[in-house]
């Protein structure tokens, strides 16, 4: 069963978790302590066929401390960790999300659809500029959102990665797109 944790779900793993955090070794380390903590906790799984979920909501844990401790770091000593170099940054003057409108900020996260090459280059930089906002969200907000938006996965399955009620992961949804539309209005 740890070899099927360690084949698709820890890939699946590393790609929420890299959307949360921004940060190749920071995801790494968190699907690699996912991995250790499944392996101490596989006998207490009843169901083998839950293992993929239950590995991903143990990412998900491992992604929302890292996030509470970086915010907690940053109000003690003033400081965030920067993200790899190989995270990609707007150019200086390039049309950003708030430029062109915040009222599709879920759509824009959830797919971007076949352009031109260069309208395709403006709808992406205006894109991770609006990515670049999710960190001054909450953990929990940003979770979710990448999880529904980011990763296509319903609202219940959200719920249950974050470990919170249906109503609560609805909740975290609608306040984190209406803070980043907030944040987005403020950078125009």
């Amino acid at each position: 069963m740890l070899s099927e944790l360690a084949a698709a779900p820890a890939r699946k793993g590393y790609g929420i978790a890299y959307d949360l955090l921004g940060n190749r070794a920071e995801a790494e380390e968190a699907v690699q302590e996912a991995l250790a903590r499944a392996c101490e906790s596989i006998g207490d799984l009843r169901e083998p066929a839950a293992a993929p979920a239950w590995f991903l909501r143990i990412v998900t844990t491992m992604c929302l401390r890292t996030l509470r401790r970086r915010r907690l770091k940053k109000k003690l000593f003033g400081w965030w960790p920067g993200k790899d170099d190989d995270t990609d940054a707007a150019p200086s003057g390039a049309k950003t999300t708030a430029d062109t409108g915040t009222d599709d900020i879920a759509e824009r996260m959830h797919a971007m659809a076949t352009v031109e090459p260069r309208e395709a280059l403006a709808g992406q930089q205006a894109l991770a500029s609006m990515l670049g906002r999710l960190e001054d969200l909450s953990a929990q907000q940003r979770t979710a959102l990448v999880l529904r938006y980011g990763h296509d996965l319903p609202v219940a399955e959200v719920a249950q990665m974050l470990g919170v009620e249906l109503a609560t992961a609805k909740t975290h949804l609608v306040r984190g797109l209406a803070k980043l539309r907030d944040l987005m209005e403020e950078h125009k």
